[in-house]
C-alpha cells in the first residue's frame, strides 16, 4: 500500500482522498486479476508461501524426529549440524494437533516450520493440512472480490461552504525522478541472471501477461 500511495503524500486533502481511493480500486482489481489468473492455472498458493516453503524444507534435511503419541500429537525434533559447526545440537517439541511448535514460528504464522516439515515426512502427512486457510488463493480471491464504485462527478456534489486550504509549494517533492534514498545497496540489491521471467499473473514462465492464457 505504500509503495501505491507515496506519490500522493504531497497532494491537497481532496485530491489525496481521490488519489487513496483510485489506486486502491485499481490495486484490487489488479491484484484479483493475478489471484484468478493463478488459481485457473491449477496454483494453490502464491510464489511467496510456496518460497516460504521451500527453504524450509531445505531446512528440514538436518533434523532426526521421535514419535512421543501414537495419535501423531507430539514428537521430538533434534536438530543436526555439521562437523565443521561446533554448536550443540536443539531439540524441538513439536504437537501436531495442537498446531504447536517450541521454535514459536508454526504458531506464529500458521506456517509449517522446518521442524513441523521433517514431522509430517516423517508420519507420511500431508504438509498443506497444516498451512492456514487464509494462505490459499482461493481465500485471496475472494478478498479481492470487493467492488468499488464511481464517485459521482462533482456537480453532484453540496455546495461546500467552509475555508479554502491552500498547498505550500515548497513542501511538494520534485515531480521527475526518484527521490533520495540513504539506504546503502548491497548484493541483495543485484538482479538474479539465472531468473527466469515469469508470467505476472499466472505465474507460469513461457508467456508474458499480454498473452497471458489464463487471464480473462
Amino acid at each position: 500500500m505504500n509503495s501505491i500511495l507515496k506519490r500522493a503524500c504531497s497532494l491537497p486533502i481532496c485530491a489525496l482522498i481521490k488519489a487513496t481511493f483510485e489506486r486502491t480500486a485499481t490495486w484490487f482489481v489488479e491484484s484479483g486479476v493475478k489471484a484468478d489468473s493463478m488459481l485457473r492455472a491449477c496454483h494453490q498458493y502464491t510464489e511467496e508461501i510456496n518460497a516460504i516453503i521451500r527453504k524450509n524444507q531445505q531446512q528440514a534435511g538436518m533434523c532426526q524426529v521421535r514419535r512421543y503419541s501414537r495419535e501423531n500429537n507430539e514428537f521430538q525434533v533434534q536438530e543436526m549440524f555439521s562437523p565443521h559447526d561446533h554448536r550443540l545440537p536443539m531439540s524441538f517439541t513439536v504437537r501436531l494437533n495442537d498446531w504447536w511448535c517450541d521454535c514459536g514460528h508454526f504458531q506464529a504464522l500458521r506456517l509449517p516450520c522446518h521442524h513441523v516439515i521433517v514431522v509430517c515426512s516423517f508420519s507420511h502427512i500431508d504438509l498443506t493440512s497444516y498451512i492456514h486457510p487464509v494462505y490459499s488463493l482461493y481465500n485471496i480471491n475472494k478478498t479481492y472480490e470487493i467492488h468499488f464504485h464511481l464517485v459521482r462527478n462533482k456537480e453532484y456534489w453540496s455546495p461546500y461552504t467552509g475555508p479554502n486550504f491552500i498547498p505550500d509549494p515548497n513542501m511538494r517533492r520534485r515531480v521527475r525522478g526518484r527521490p533520495p534514498t540513504n539506504r546503502i545497496h548491497n548484493e541483495m540489491d543485484e538482479p538474479n541472471p539465472n531468473r527466469r521471467s515469469k508470467c505476472s499473473y499466472c505465474r507460469n514462465e513461457g508467456h508474458h501477461r499480454g498473452n497471458c492464457p489464463y487471464r480473462q
